[in-house]
């Protein structure tokens, strides 16, 4: 007949600053560290309230929102909850009400109020404009502070929430904790294919140059989230300010038993589902036909082999600036790129772009030069599954992906598994009776044991993927126009118009102007690692 609990620890000691405990059979769904911005209703113009404009500026202040459900032994699912507001602060927030626990002490806690509901609250998000989404049961709504003037804030719903769901155990937004959206700064290159992997992913920015400029000139941003149900996968709600409704425009029409989502960019959202698999969609915004426009395609599936049951943005390690990483740049916030990385045995970054290479070519002599791909930092999601394992999903642009890829792949050949079990087999996406070949990802976990082979193995392998070739696909797509190859160098001109003769003094260089060495996978691969 217990109840939970809610403990505050002092963060060097360890000890207990406050308690709160809760009342008979409830029980904690969901916790959220959020900014919450207070609205004054007297304050609304009733022109305003027509048009969905509040002109007045967002003052945001933290809080710890905390959704309860309460679990009677006579219910099948709960029928009551609550969504507890507290705040940390010493000074009140907003004159709030309540008496400060602990007294004047600078970790006193106190709940500021309290919102009521009819089911559990199993998720809880930070949503534009100091507001939040909470998903109650099988309904998804809005939530902000108000108060009536007297400074007593009090947490209610906003307008017309979303039915529809089986329950909506998890929602997801971009928008950051000063009400903003997270949005990539910028990316370059194409960002389309997807490569294989259990630890590389790829995405597609989330809002391109054009995309913004459409947008901008007084038209808002959408105001986007993700619903990760039950049983019907992941659907995207948008939020109308003008109507005060929250609609679904897009979802994923197969049936995933959905566990944990996260939403990389805009566009690509990232999912798991309780038969130990990681999936990636990705919404087609520009799309002509309304039927395609509703529609998330799966755009990236792999067997992990473990469940997750959280999802995060953000890396286990401090960022690093040195002079060899300087080109792994962020193209901004938690996600946003084109690729990705998948590590189960420890947190990494996210999704790389941009290749750069080292040396360049003597016009003089026809001699050739090393090239060496680099790793560039984009999306960086953590996840942690049931089985306690801590790992790290990191997105890459294609020339990234497609690198590794080949890598994995010629150590796939190359390298004879344990027990003589094959790694594409066990990598596959198998959900009762949908089996898909791994697509999308790359088995980081696997390419990083290159750097525990011996010489002689890392010849053979690095010999593989010359021999593929696969690797060096993006030199015809990316780099620069003009050109049949199309090969950009250190300053940004492509290598083009040489004669046959010149080509065909190239290629009989010792140095192998077409070929990877052991260094270059080397280099690669150890940044990579660098990243988690």
């Amino acid at each position: 007949n217990m109840g939970n609990c809610i403990r505050f620890l002092d963060d060097t000691t360890f000890d207990d600053i406050e308690r709160i405990d809760l009342e008979p059979y409830e029980m904690i769904l969901s916790m959220a560290n959020v900014n919450l911005s207070v609205a004054d209703p007297s304050m609304v113009t009733s022109s305003d309230s027509v048009n969905g404009n509040d002109s007045s500026p967002l003052h945001l202040k933290p809080y710890l929102l905390v959704g309860t459900a309460y679990a009677i032994p006579d219910e099948d699912e709960p029928t009551r909850g609550r969504i507890l507001v507290l705040s940390c602060l010493n000074e009140g927030v907003d004159g709030g009400s309540g008496a400060d626990v602990g007294g004047t002490s600078s970790g006193a806690v106190r709940q500021v109020t309290e919102l009521q509901v009819r089911g559990g609250v199993y998720s809880i998000c930070q949503f534009f404009e100091g507001k939040i989404l909470a998903s109650i049961n099988s309904k998804t709504q809005i939530c902000q502070l108000t108060h009536d003037g007297s400074g007593v804030p009090s947490l209610s719903t906003l307008g017309i929430g979303h039915h529809g769901h089986i329950l909506s155990l998890a929602v997801k937004s971009r928008a950051n904790r000063n009400g903003a959206s997270l949005v990539p700064t910028q990316v370059e290159g194409p960002h389309e294919t997807m490569s294989p992997a259990n630890a590389i992913m790829n995405e597609t920015p989330t809002k391109k140059k054009g995309q913004m400029e459409k947008e901008g000139g007084g038209g808002e941003q959408e105001q986007l989230a993700i619903v990760g149900d039950l049983m019907r996968s992941i659907s995207l709600v948008q939020y109308y300010p003008q109507h005060k409704t929250l609609e679904e425009i897009a979802r994923d029409f197969n049936a995933n038993w959905t566990t944990a989502i996260e939403m990389l960019t805009d566009d690509v959202y990232l999912g798991a589902e309780n038969w130990n698999n990681l999936f990636v969609v990705r919404r087609n915004a520009k799309a002509q036909s309304e039927e395609v426009r509703c529609r998330l395609d799966t755009v990236g599936e792999y067997h992990l082999g473990e469940m997750v049951n959280k999802f995060m943005g953000g890396s286990l390690v401090m960022p690093h600036s040195n002079s060899s990483s300087s080109s792994s740049r962020r193209s901004g916030g938690g996600a946003g790129s084109s690729g990705g990385i998948a590590r189960r045995s420890g947190p990494s970054s996210s999704p790389m772009k941009g290749v750069t290479r080292d040396g360049k070519s003597k016009a003089s002599s026809g001699a050739t030069r090393t090239r060496r791909p680099t790793v560039t930092v984009g999306s960086q999601t953590l996840f942690a599954t049931v089985d306690g394992t801590i790992g790290s999903i990191l997105g890459l642009d294609m020339r990234t992906a497609v690198f590794f890829s080949t890598l994995e792949k010629a150590m796939e050949k190359t390298i004879p598994p344990v027990g003589d079990l094959s790694h594409r087999e066990f990598r596959a996406f198998d959900a009762e009776k949908r089996v898909h070949p791994s697509h999308g990802f790359v088995d980081g976990d696997l390419v990083e044991t290159f750097l525990d082979l011996d010489r002689p193995t890392m010849e053979t392998v690095v010999r593989a993927m010359n021999h593929d070739g696969g690797w060096e696909m993006q030199e015809h797509h990316g780099g620069s126009s003009g050109g049949t190859s199309g090969r950009a160098d250190d300053t940004g001109v492509a290598e083009s118009g040489r004669d046959a003769d010149e080509d065909d003094e190239a290629k009989m260089s010792a140095t192998g102007d077409n070929s990877l060495t052991v260094e270059d996978v080397l280099a690669m691969v150890e940044e990579m690692t660098m990243l988690h």
